[in-house]
């Protein structure tokens, strides 16, 4: 959600940068000069439709600039500040009622994300007591019992780093076991991004790309936070398999966090359009902004064991 600070400065610098009147901005998302003059002076807010409008003018005409290293050296200072307050993530996730939490927040995120019509309650019935839901998917069932049984080994340390190919593609394995004939294997065919202008790379050079990624992964020496930011955006570039490949890359992010010894970051189905928009920011310009929103989701990932412990 946009804060009334946010969406203001939005609106104003549309208005200075085209010389337009409130009217006239108005009309180009579909409201009247008085709501957006309510808006202007605080006296309503938008509600979320119209904030994406909004987000999507100032997108188009103001453009998007990348954060200051203050800026993202103030976010990674306050999950630092979290890391030290619970300074054990490994022990942490070890506790089971740390990691039913876990099992429950993040397979059901994930799976809304990419499209689960699952609801939080049939997650939770399904994962716990291997329920069945009569008017669901098989592949929503199997999508959620494959995605908490992945996190069980990230936890347990069962799948952890290094992260190399065979890691990769056993994630994609289990994930997709019994949902697709291909699962563990890479794309034999073009893939796109719906709503993304970006090309991938041909099938054939997935194998090259994903070794230069590899070579990549495990070395570094940026923060753990920037340098997962930038991994997740040049596997998602990548997008190395037929399906699963936005929820494979989230595992890995889990990953690489708990090794550099933070918390499991939580992207909620809710944030998906703010999600999107930062990774395709990341892949065509700078990672800053896709970096702030990882780092706000590993806080959201201690704000699960806050409730806890």
């Amino acid at each position: 959600m946009e804060s009334n600070e946010n969406y203001i400065k939005q609106i104003k610098a549309v208005l200075d940068k085209t010389g337009w009147s409130q009217s006239r901005f108005a009309s180009n998302i579909g409201v009247s000069f008085a709501t957006v003059n309510r808006w202007l002076n605080q006296h309503t807010k938008p509600h979320p439709g119209q904030l994406r409008q909004i987000k999507k003018v100032f997108k188009n005409i103001v453009g998007v600039a990348a954060l200051s290293d203050q800026a993202i050296g103030k976010m990674l200072g306050k999950v630092e500040a979290k890391k030290r307050q619970f300074s054990n993530i490994r022990k942490l996730l070890r506790r089971q009622d740390v990691i039913e939490e876990f099992l429950l927040e993040l397979t059901y995120n994930s799976d809304a994300i990419e499209g689960s019509t699952l609801t939080k309650k049939e997650t939770e019935a399904i994962i716990f007591d291997k329920a069945s839901i009569n008017d669901k998917s098989l592949t929503d069932h199997l999508e959620a019992i494959n995605h908490s049984a992945i996190l069980v080994d990230i936890f347990s340390g069962r799948l952890c780093a290094p992260i190399d190919e065979n890691l990769i593609k056993n994630i994609h394995k289990m994930l997709m076991q019994g949902i697709r004939s291909d699962a563990g294997q890479y794309a034999k065919y073009p893939r796109g991004i719906r709503g993304v202008d970006l090309a991938l790379p041909h099938p054939k050079d997935i194998s090259d790309e994903l070794n230069f990624f590899l070579q990549k992964v495990n070395s570094h020496k940026a923060h753990p936070i920037v340098h997962a930011a930038r991994m997740h955006a040049d596997f998602e570039t990548i997008h190395p398999f037929g399906d699963g490949n936005g929820r494979v890359g989230r595992l890995i992010m889990i990953i690489q966090l708990i090794n550099s010894g933070f918390a499991p970051c939580l992207i909620s189905a809710n944030e998906k359009a703010g999600y999107y928009e930062c990774l395709e920011f990341a892949q065509k310009k700078s990672e800053t902004h896709l970096t702030n929103f990882i780092a706000e989701a590993v806080l959201a990932g201690y704000r699960i064991i806050e409730k806890i412990c």
